[in-house]
This record gives C-alpha cells, sequence and structure tokens, in this order.
C-alpha cells in the first residue's frame, strides 16, 4: 500500500467521478426543494454510491461477466441514462415541492440520478473495478475503498457548495445555469453514447 498507487488511484478516480461535472445533475434534482432537503440529498446520495462502488469492487468483475455484460454496453446504456438527465434540465420547469412528497422526492432523486448515474456511474464503476483486479490483498482493496472515501468526500463538499451557489443566484440564474449546464451534459452523454460504439465496432 505505497503513497505513489494512493495518489495515482485519487486522481484517477477523481478525474472519472468529476465532482465539479456531478454539480448540474445535483442542482436539477433539487431544484424546489429548501436547504434541508437539498443537503439531505448530498449526503444521501453519497453514502449511496460509496456502497454501489465499494460493492463493485469487491464483486464487480465476477457480477458483469456472469450476467454476460460488457462494458461497451454499459456505458453506452450511461450515457442513454444521463441524455435523459440532460433532456430535463434543459426543457423541464422547476415547481416547488409539496411539504408531502419532499420525503418521497429526496430518497428518489438521491438515488437517481445523483447516486446512478451522476456519481456511480459506468466510468466510476469500471475504474473501481480496474484499480480492484488483480490485486495481491486485502489492503490493496483497503487502499481503493479509503481513495473512494475520499474522493466522495470531496464531491460531497463540492454539492453542499453547489446549494449555496442555488442561494445566491436566486431562481433566476439557477434556471439559467441549470439549462446551460444540461447542454454541457447532453454532449457528455453522447459522447459516452460515442465511446461506447467505438469500443464495440473498433
Amino acid at each position: 500500500m505505497t503513497l505513489s498507487a494512493w495518489i495515482a488511484d485519487f486522481i484517477t478516480l477523481f478525474v472519472v467521478i468529476d465532482p465539479i461535472g456531478v454539480l448540474p445533475i445535483y442542482l436539477a434534482a433539487i431544484a424546489g426543494m429548501n436547504s434541508a432537503d437539498s443537503r439531505r440529498v448530498a449526503r444521501l446520495s453519497v453514502a449511496i454510491s460509496c456502497g454501489v462502488l465499494i460493492l463493485f469492487l469487491v464483486i464487480g468483475q465476477a457480477l458483469l461477466t456472469q450476467l454476460g455484460i460488457g462494458f461497451p454496453a454499459f456505458r453506452i446504456a450511461g450515457g442513454i441514462i444521463l441524455f435523459l438527465v440532460a433532456l430535463k434540465m434543459i426543457f423541464d420547469g422547476h415547481e416547488d415541492v409539496p411539504n408531502e412528497e419532499r420525503a418521497v422526492i429526496v430518497s428518489e432523486v438521491a438515488v437517481f440520478p445523483v447516486a446512478m448515474p451522476g456519481i456511480a456511474g459506468p466510468g466510476s464503476i469500471l475504474a473501481v473495478m480496474l484499480m480492484g483486479s488483480g490485486n495481491a490483498g486485502w489492503l490493496d482493496e483497503l487502499r481503493v475503498a479509503t481513495v473512494i472515501a475520499a474522493v466522495l468526500g470531496l464531491t460531497l463538499i463540492v454539492m453542499l457548495f453547489g446549494t449555496l451557489l442555488r442561494r445566491a443566484l436566486g431562481r433566476t440564474g439557477i434556471l439559467v445555469v441549470s439549462r446551460v449546464m444540461g447542454l454541457l451534459l447532453a454532449a457528455l452523454s453522447a459522447q459516452s453514447i460515442l465511446d461506447g460504439l467505438k469500443l464495440t465496432f473498433g
């Protein structure tokens, strides 16, 4: 468990998860929520993502092999889902959430789209599986697990900062930012689909 290996894994996972890139998905998901619910979404989505990534670190390769799922198909599916999220960000209006619906909506958006595929998407899942493949023992898996926790901790900070940013920008500012970020996310999702097709057809 060397420091250089830890740093290399940290940089790799940080780039793949891209906490700044997660921010527009998070901001779109918490539209209409108050600050307390927004923070709950951030904390819950990070906790769910951590569980998913740890699970794939331990059994991911065996699971995908058993199901006969290749990574190109995984990447294409993730790109399609992100594209649907981008369309919602671009075209949907932002309405206030009724009190009786908040608890359900917080749990739903924390799982989808923030945790999956926002944070624990095809790229980050593949990254942790590759980090865990061929390792000598549980110490190496522990190293990868600490890297996951560190990157997700930074992601949580970025998301909580996004809550403050939303308050500073106001309703109109967030609408503008959401539309712009939606366009960028649509482009990223299209690139993910193209990458999957390229891996499939060469």
